[in-house]
């Protein structure tokens, strides 16, 4: 059992987690005048300090990605002159067999 002396009514597992459902310190036993509130002003603290020792040996570093994929790069005006001027003759030419 936890001796609250020692580690605030922590109990911990095996691997040195905390076991909340084992621990007296995260019970809730709401008394008539006592909120949601009042419970995690009492909790947070001591729970702050717990993590951050349990990770002080850990070095954190956040790895992002862009959100949005970068623009495809922008094509060449004279590229999209020759399109609009096969685009043109192929329609000219599909305009001159149907006129026959």
């Amino acid at each position: 059992m936890a001796d609250p002396e020692i580690d605030s009514g922590l109990v911990f597992d095996i691997y040195g987690d905390i076991h909340i459902t084992r621990s007296p310190f995260f019970d809730v036993g709401f008394g008539s005048d006592d909120t949601v509130e009042d419970y995690l002003n009492r909790i947070l603290p001591t729970l702050i300090d717990v993590i951050d020792e349990q990770f002080e040996d850990y070095s954190w570093t956040v790895i992002g990605y862009p959100s949005v994929p970068p623009p495809p790069p922008p094509t060449f005006p004279w590229l999209k002159i020759i399109g609009v001027a096969a685009l043109l003759m192929a329609s000219l030419s599909v305009l001159k067999i149907i006129s026959r």
